[in-house]
């Protein structure tokens, strides 16, 4: 999630001290404090619609979508190393094409890869990444959403198409984009979940690798039926939602910490029984204290909807949250200087240290998701090369990866 630039705050935290606006000593090295939970509601997308359309359309798999790459990822230039964390040191990072590294009307946030989706941590015989990308009001439709699915299958030459996230209309006789911020992302069997967008009811968004769609017009600046057939402004492929949540209580604030909470970030944590979805907020206020769900999955690898455990943290600006055998970890991002990244439990919050500070993780970090069939954490960096300059920094965008046994 972006800071506006117009309000960005000097937030430089040393050794996770910072005091918070009308709390009484709180610190991000405070520990988790319970709070009430907040379920939701589903909403199933009919499945006479979704027939419709793969009756329409070619239906392709995923793995189609990977092999049908139309750019390659590439090394991290220097400034975009620098964006990396400083400690933990990143293990695994690769960038993106020129294009994507500099774009202003697409910014990336969520991220989930196929260890989330399958046991073998394959979807089929494939390694996948998964890279959310939402509108900016530069691209004219702010909140539009697409996926960068990368294929992962030899590390030294991963490469990545781009699709469409779309809503079928009731019929399925058309759709239209998806309205989400991608600021978290999780995979689970053919499910793949995406926070959706604040000041809403809508919480979470799911689609299915089971209705990806190849599009018959490749050319209209359109979305849905077109005269040329069906279009998703000219890209190849555009995958369906299935279903969407909505906040049991009703329409969430993006400005009060005690009222409905907008999912800023989400990601899978496959190490409870059963396996379930992890969510936090963001909030630029440093008085506000932002919130941690967790939700278990029921069948067809969808959530049951309700919550089993609420925290408070008092870190500030969450970007990306993870939980794992009962730790959460989320990411801090600050304005000015590296964020910072913290461990923490009802008993204890702790990150890690680069010098005398915990501003050790990446610069303007994004969100977490957690591989468990290689141990690593992987996440991605959200400003360009360009947005970076402009504040007089030195970083730009890339996906990277550490250990989970190194984080504190």
């Amino acid at each position: 999630m972006r800071i506006p630039k117009v309000i960005l705050l000097a937030l430089t935290v040393v050794a996770g001290a910072l005091t918070l606006t009308g709390t009484a000593s709180a610190a991000y090295s405070d520990p988790l404090t319970t709070t009430a939970k907040q379920n939701l509601v589903w909403h199933a997308t009919p499945a006479a619609a979704l027939t419709a359309l793969d009756g329409a359309l070619p239906n392709v798999s995923l793995n189609t979508v990977v092999h049908d790459p139309s750019y390659a990822m590439t090394g991290c230039t220097t400034a975009e190393k620098a964006a990396l964390p400083k400690a933990p040191v990143a293990t695994r990072s690769m960038c993106w094409d020129a294009d994507r590294a500099g774009t202003t009307t697409w910014s990336p946030q969520g991220l989930t890869t196929s260890g989330d989706a399958d046991d073998d941590g394959l979807w089929g015989a494939d390694r996948i990444i998964l890279s959310g990308w939402h509108g900016t009001d530069a691209l004219g439709r702010y909140n539009d959403a697409r996926i960068q699915a990368i294929n992962y299958d030899d590390p030294a030459s991963p490469a990545y198409r781009m699709f469409y996230l779309a809503v079928p209309n009731s019929t399925g006789s058309s759709f239209s984009a998806a309205q989400a911020h991608m600021g978290g992302m999780a995979w689970y069997g053919d499910k793949i979940y995406v926070t959706a967008e604040g000041s809403t009811s809508t919480a979470i968004r799911v689609f299915s690798t089971k209705h990806i769609l190849q599009m018959t017009d490749t050319t209209s600046n359109a979305i849905g039926k077109t005269s040329g057939g069906y279009a998703a402004y000219t890209y190849k492929y555009a995958m369906m939602q299935v279903g969407y949540y909505t906040y049991a209580g009703g329409t969430c604030s993006m400005s009060s910490d005690t009222g409905v909470p907008c999912f800023s970030s989400m990601s899978l944590d496959r190490s409870t029984t059963p396996a379930g979805i992890v969510t936090t907020e963001y909030f630029s206020d440093q008085s506000l204290h932002g919130r941690l769900y967790r939700y278990p999955m029921g069948d067809d690898y969808l959530l049951t909807g309700t919550a089993t455990e609420a925290f408070r943290s008092s870190v500030g600006n969450m970007q990306g949250v993870l939980s794992h055998n009962g730790k959460w970890y989320v990411a801090h991002s600050s304005a000015t200087v590296n964020g910072q990244l913290w461990g923490q439990t009802t008993t204890a919050s702790t990150s890690a240290t680069c010098g005398t500070t915990t501003a050790c993780w990446a610069v303007h970090p994004e969100a977490l998701t957690y591989d468990w069939s290689t141990g690593l954490v992987w996440s991605q960096s959200e400003w360009s090369t360009a947005d970076c300059q402009a504040q007089g920094q030195t970083c730009g965008r890339s996906v990277f990866a550490v250990p989970l046994t190194s984080l504190s």
